[in-house]
């Protein structure tokens, strides 16, 4: 019997030992921080639970660190997302309008895009200020809402880096409905220049 517990708190110990504290998981996401500009395709599944349906569609990705983020959807439509910190653009190819709005009006333009800027620069005592933050393993982080305005919107967050911590691979959010949304990134490229036709079509 003794073995046996001695076996189990030496498991115990060793578990405990691989999950890293918040610092050495913020150390390993500086290099992070390091890039001026961010580039992906992504594919993002939403889950409506009531359903038990997925809808699926793809884009792409491209930031500029700290002062502009274009999400771009490619299939199954051609819809073109541009945030700033102050400004909110929305264009799709279907109605060929665009939607303009302001920071000032909608502080949640401000909110996202920080939270993007953060979590993309491995950023975590900015996230801190709005989420409490979890380690689930060596790789994830789970967030839980403290904002006000982002829990209306949000229960959790949970955020998956690649094993060698060069970027996030994985983002899912849990809605308040229950609903969830998975973003998985592809081909991640950093510090090339991202071309001014982004900006305007999301090519």
């Amino acid at each position: 019997m003794s073995t046996l517990i001695l076996c189990l708190i030496l498991l115990l110990t060793s578990y405990l030992g691989a999950q890293p504290t918040l610092e050495e998981f913020a150390a390993k996401l500086k290099p992070m921080a390091e890039h001026t500009t961010i580039q992906a395709d992504y594919t993002q599944t939403r889950h409506f639970q009531e359903l038990d349906f997925d809808m699926v569609v793809k884009g792409k990705l491209a930031q500029e660190q700290g002062a502009r983020l274009a999400w771009t959807t490619t299939d199954p439509v051609h819809s073109v997302c541009i945030f700033t910190k102050d400004s909110f653009r929305f264009w799709d190819e279907e109605s060929k309008k665009t939607t303009s709005l302001n920071a000032a009006k909608f502080p949640w333009i401000k909110l996202i895009f920080q939270m993007q800027s953060n979590w993309m620069t491995g950023d975590l005592k900015a996230l801190e200020k709005v989420f409490q933050l979890k380690i689930e393993d060596a790789t994830t982080l789970r967030l839980t809402p403290l904002d006000a305005t982002v829990k209306q919107f949000f229960q959790e967050i949970v955020i998956v880096f690649r094993e060698d911590f060069s970027c996030v691979s994985q983002v899912v959010f849990t809605e308040k409905t229950g609903d969830a949304i998975t973003i998985l990134f592809q081909n991640v490229l950093y510090d090339k220049k991202i071309s001014p036709e982004v900006w305007r079509t999301g090519f």
